[in-house]
């Protein structure tokens, strides 16, 4: 034996006695504790300096202290000195010797008592500081009796060596991939092993769930498939456009990480599980579980628990790994200027928070006057009026027509005439919970005016509850998304906000009817802050691991009569099927078949086109009526753009996917399972 494999048999032997664990236990306690202690004590009190300051230039001393920087550069509060030398000269207050702006300059005075050997990141939120603190605690004490300190060690050595060896080489890049490759590849071996250890049971579903994550740390399919995403998380914040704005960056790691998570998990899925019956059945393995006192759907439930067990280790460590750089990244720096502050502030409140959206009520027309202007219409057109069978078929197009073009008409604003601006107003209600929570909101508008230009502007005004002093102007690029910040102030004690919208383009004499100004359906909305980004991305990887639990047992029950590559490709389909349904479900719509007063005798021609196109609407309202539920939950876009993900819809995708269609599909696969003839089917592959 040669020497390293001696002392590492040592080491294994030494983790193992009870005594060693109590030691290498508080060791690690201490470890964690004692910098948690500190970094709590630090931030504890860097938010009482912070408040102490506020209240002191907000109240009655605020011009005394405003002239002490002025001379000094530092303000004396509590027997401490805040401040900097650089702010000798600073002027804050107004020409009413008013504080401009108590926030801002707080955050000036504070900054020299920030501790820089704490990361910016974890003084924003004490309580983030706890959860983190914990979840070390219980990785390092886990770790110790499970019996995997030497792993743990080993990769803990290995990042150290990489991170101090690398940045010495210049490549820091490289240094922060290899730290995170070690720090992701031990988090999967722990969680992993954390599963295997509670499925010890002896009871049949522990048991196959638990030969199901052996299985998958064992064949080179899945390992290739783990090794993919444990390489790819490290790299995609390095790949990362530094230059470009910090909210693009965001949103960048957002939608790059999960959608590969996601993606990788996916197919991990569909190959493993449908492998995982498969071959069993093929090899004839399958004998050896079912001539036990095992049941067919014990069998299956087994199998899929231990998929979905390897799913959620998947998105834990790839939820931590995107969520622990997202705290990194929202403290970066940004340009200077007030660009830079526009930048800051998009970050925190559009893109790392949760809000909802209100669109603004218009008007719509009754049945009665719906189905008058379709009968003047049928009227009018001299080929449809002695035509019923053509009635019929365009009637319930006409109708939505009909509808669409009245909404439509309220989404558009003339262009200004003899210098007199037109406007349209319009009323957002059920705002109480944005007043109440006294944070801004942020209005967002995307108008048309002409021909979409990237290099055209173009000038609107708004006016809030009929506020003439609260009308302002704005420019905007017709086709791209603008937003303006409107305090909540502004909302009635009934929870209304009413924007009038003004159309400040004046066109040419000769072409005054040119230069009308419209938006889409959500071309207008206000978006508000309910919720905090932490809680809506946990909620966000419990609609994935949902989302992965039903590809799982649709995997597995397809390969309950279908061979390895066959029951591969109908669960890709179905997948696909699935991700496509909420566009399906839009053409649908508008795809109306032929009817059957279309056909005549003799046709042949007419008939197969007729026999085809309701088959293939048939076969789509299937898919939407099925499906529809699993595409329309996308968890990934809706945190890129700061949408809170409700708790509604999680419990709604947990019964309807998660136990319906996923329960559903499993006891499919458990009756085709019991009328097989395992002993005959299962001979050559």
């Amino acid at each position: 034996m040669n020497p390293i494999k001696a002392v590492h048999h040592k080491l294994q032997l030494w983790q193992g006695k009870t005594s060693s664990r109590i030691v290498l236990s508080s060791i690690l306690f201490l470890a964690v504790v004692v910098p948690l202690v500190f970094i709590l004590v630090r931030t504890s009190t860097l938010y009482h300096d912070r408040e102490l300051i506020f209240n002191a230039l907000v109240g009655s001393e605020q011009t005394i202290l405003a002239e002490e920087l002025y001379d000094t550069g530092f303000i004396s509060l509590d027997g401490k000195s805040f401040g900097d030398i650089r702010l000798k000269g600073y002027k804050i207050l107004d020409e009413d010797n008013r504080i401009i702006n108590p926030v801002d300059a707080t955050s000036l005075l504070i900054s020299s008592a920030v501790p820089r050997e704490i990361p910016a990141w974890l003084l924003r939120d004490p309580g983030l500081i706890w959860t983190l603190g914990l979840v070390l605690l219980a990785w390092c004490l886990i770790s110790v009796w499970l019996g995997l300190f030497v792993t743990f060690l080993y990769s803990l050595s290995i990042g150290i060596f990489s991170w101090f060896f690398f940045r010495a080489c210049g490549l820091h890049g490289l240094a922060l991939v290899i730290v995170g490759m070690c720090a992701l590849g031990y988090s999967y071996h722990l969680l992993l092993q954390c599963f295997r250890y509670l499925y010890q049971s002896p009871r049949p579903v522990a048991a196959i769930s638990r030969g199901v994550l052996v299985e998958a740390t064992r064949t080179k399919m899945s390992l290739a498939f783990l090794a993919l995403l444990l390489v790819v998380l490290p790299v995609i914040p390095i790949m990362l456009d530094s230059d470009s704005p910090l909210r693009h960056q965001v949103q960048t790691m957002l939608s790059r990480s999960l959608g590969v998570t996601f993606t990788i998990a996916a197919f991990l899925t569909v190959f493993l599980g449908c492998a995982t019956v498969a071959f069993e059945m093929r090899d004839r393995q399958i004998w050896q579980v079912l001539t036990k006192p095992v049941s067919r759907f014990g069998y299956l439930a087994g199998k899929w628990l231990g998929i979905v067990s390897l799913n959620f280790v998947i998105l834990i460590i790839a939820g931590l790994s995107v969520f622990m750089y997202m705290q990194y990244l929202r403290t970066a720096p940004v340009s200077e200027g007030l660009q830079g502050d526009f930048d800051r502030f998009a970050v925190e409140e559009e893109v790392l928070t949760a809000r909802v959206e209100s669109l603004p009520l218009l008007e719509s027309l009754s049945n009665e006057q719906i189905a008058a202007r379709v009968e003047q219409i049928i009227e009018a057109d001299t080929e449809v009026r002695n035509e019923s069978h053509l009635q019929i078929q365009l009637r319930q197009k006409l109708r939505e027509e009909v509808q669409d073009q009245f909404l439509a008409q309220q989404r558009s604003i003339p262009a200004m005439v003899d210098g007199q601006p037109y406007a349209q107003t319009y009323t957002f209600t059920n705002l109480q919970d944005a007043k109440s929570t006294g944070g801004s909101l942020t209005f967002s508008y995307r108008f048309y005016i002409g021909a979409v230009d990237d290099l055209e502007t173009y000038k609107a005004g708004f006016e809030y509850n009929g506020d003439f002093n609260t009308r302002h102007p704005v420019t905007y690029v017709p086709g791209m998304t603008h937003v303006s910040v409107i305090p909540s102030n502004y909302i009635t004690e009934e929870g209304e906000l009413k924007i009038t919208v003004f159309n400040l383009f004046e066109p040419d004499p000769q072409y005054q009817y040119k230069g009308g100004m419209s938006f889409d359906k959500d071309g207008i909305k206000l978006l508000y802050k309910v919720g905090n980004f932490e809680s809506n991305f946990f909620r966000a990887i419990l609609l994935l691991l949902i989302k992965l639990g039903f590809l799982a047992a649709l995997a597995i029950a397809a390969s309950t009569f279908l061979s390895f590559p066959v029951a591969c490709l109908v669960t890709f389909t179905v997948f696909a099927s699935a991700a496509m349904s909420p566009y399906l479900s839009q053409s649908l719509q508008y795809y109306f078949p032929p009817s059957t007063a279309d056909l005549e005798a003799g046709q042949i021609s007419l008939y197969i086109q007729w026999f085809f196109e309701h088959i293939v609407h048939a076969i789509a309202t299937a898919i939407v009526f099925c499906l529809d539920a699993f595409g329309s939950q996308r968890p990934t876009d809706q945190l890129v753009n700061g949408m809170l993900i409700t708790w509604g819809s999680v419990i709604n995708s947990f019964f309807k996917i998660g136990i319906l269609w996923s329960g559903g599909i499993l006891l499919i696969g458990t009756f085709i399972l019991g009328k097989r003839q395992l002993a005959i089917y299962s001979g050559k592959g």
